[in-house]
């Protein structure tokens, strides 16, 4: 990653703006928020304009991101701004859509942000645990629909 051990993100300034895109520990011998983004997740960088994508506005959209060599395409947060002009590209993206791509570092990418609504947007993977007392019984609820049991 060409970022340093204490780089923060352009404009997510705390964990909790995103916690879908963020690793539950910091990497040892880091501080800053780009390390710890997980590099499973579907995430983005760009040198957005923020006079027409005002930073506040680029955690509420997904992009769409499209690989023309494959064919593939998903839908990615906007993580950070980026890349440096020097490396020649417009996008950095994360590794983890970099495979589902099927694509490496410098193949091309489309954007489009926002994403259109009906594309497909990755759904996260979230764990609870939960102990129950024998006798006990529990229904869990996601967006009001049960779901469990």
């Amino acid at each position: 990653m060409g970022v340093s051990p204490s780089e923060g993100l352009a404009f997510i300034f705390e964990v909790s703006d995103a916690p879908h895109l963020f690793l539950d520990e910091q990497p040892p011998g880091t501080t800053g928020l780009a390390r710890r983004l997980d590099p499973a997740q579907f995430y983005i960088a760009c040198r957005w304009d923020y006079d027409e994508y005002p930073k506040e506005s680029l955690l509420q959209h997904m992009a769409l991101v499209r690989a023309p060599s494959t064919g593939l395409q998903f839908a990615a947060s906007p993580a950070d701004w980026g890349p440096n002009s020097n490396t020649g590209r417009v996008a950095d993206i994360s590794p983890g859509l970099m495979d589902a791509l099927g694509i490496t570092t410098d193949d091309d990418v489309e954007v489009i942000y926002p994403a259109p609504a009906d594309v497909n947007r990755p759904t996260p993977t979230v764990w609870v645990a939960v102990t129950v007392p024998d006798g006990v019984n529990v229904a869990l609820t996601v967006n009001g629909t049960q779901v469990f049991p």
